[in-house]
């Protein structure tokens, strides 16, 4: 019997997307050793690593000694990196070192404008790749590779009938995203529009926005969730939608998991995101592109029912497809 493969895998905890890729990894043949992008999953470590990594550098230098320590001597045919918000050159160059005869791959679900510090990692991989468009017709050698969904919002295909939402709202609390979401609601609710919404938020960046961003300063705290969602309550919730409300950050181009994951489920999606006209499974009739000069155009938008793409298109965004991609190397063209 051949032995089996075996990757290394360092990626952000998100939810459960992690262990989603993890399962797919292992189902598609792999031993899977995992270990976190960050130090620790704490509140308050995170909320210190998005305002300044260097926050958190001899709590990350131990961390990433451990990791360096429980893996050398170990074979991986594949190391496989997710974002690397807090790892340094230095600390992937040592990473090479210890695992020489594996392939390293780095996948990127934030802009480089975001963490502008991954740029000079990049050139340490054989392979990277984004989910952001722009970052993708840049010079930074990334190939374009958008998220995914997985087989529970294929699930909800099958079962569309307890409609309790016409909108459904549930994002981290960017400014932008905090700013339309105070304007556009109380107006549909008025108009008899059924909305959901959650706005998340660390407690930490919390109190950092309510000091240092305008858009927050007038914010009360009981606007927001200190607590995230389980995943399988966001798929209860998206299957008694008829449509998903989201708008990416405003400093990315990519679709975000949301976006994809409502492609998967078959429901309309409202999106900030004009972009997404450029993807093969943009339809006008499915999609809307929100403008400050469109807020009328949602009540009729939200009546109109989803109109089937080809199958094809839905397949190739799954996460068996995308972790396919991720190992093979697979070039494959996402534009109409």
């Amino acid at each position: 019997m051949a032995e089996r493969k075996r990757v290394l895998f360092i990626g952000t905890v998100f939810y459960t997307y992690h262990l989603m890729i993890i399962k797919e990894l292992k189902a598609q043949g792999f031993v899977v050793d995992y270990y976190p992008d960050r130090p620790s999953e704490k509140s308050l470590a995170k909320g210190l690593i998005k305002i300044n990594k260097n926050f958190v550098k001899k709590l990350t230098a131990a961390y990433f000694d451990n990791v360096i320590n429980e893996t050398k001597g170990t074979h991986y045919d594949k190391v496989f990196m997710i974002n690397c918000k807090v790892y340094t050159k230095t600390m992937v160059e040592e990473l090479k070192k210890v695992h020489k005869d594996a392939e390293f791959i780095l996948y990127l679900w934030d802009s480089v404008k975001l963490y502008p510090f991954v740029e000079e990692l990049i050139p340490l991989f054989d392979r990277s790749y984004t989910f952001d468009f722009d970052d993708s017709k840049g010079n930074f050698g990334l190939q374009l590779l958008p998220l995914f969904y997985n087989d529970e919002y294929t699930k909800i295909v099958e079962n569309n009938k307890d409609i309790q939402y016409d909108l459904v709202s549930i994002c981290t609390a960017h400014p932008i995203r905090y700013r339309i979401v105070k304007e556009l609601f109380p107006k549909l609710e008025k108009e008899g529009i059924r909305i959901y919404s959650f706005l998340f938020i660390n407690k930490l960046q919390y109190l950092y926005n309510k000091v240092f961003v305008k858009q927050f300063w007038f914010a009360k705290r009981n606007e927001f969730n200190f607590k995230q969602l389980k995943n399988e309550d966001i798929i209860e919730i998206i299957k008694k939608s008829n449509t998903v409300f989201d708008i990416p950050h405003e400093a990315q181009s990519g679709l975000t998991m949301r976006t994809i994951e409502t492609l998967g489920a078959r429901k309309k999606l409202i999106t900030t995101n004009k972009q997404i006209k450029k993807y093969d499974f943009y339809d006008e009739n499915n999609i809307m592109i929100l403008n400050d000069d469109n807020f009328e155009e949602v009540i009729n938008f939200l009546k109109q029912e989803y109109r089937d793409i080809p199958e094809h298109i839905y397949k190739q965004y799954n996460l068996s497809s995308w972790v396919r991609n991720i190992i093979e190397g697979k070039t494959i063209n996402f534009m109409r």
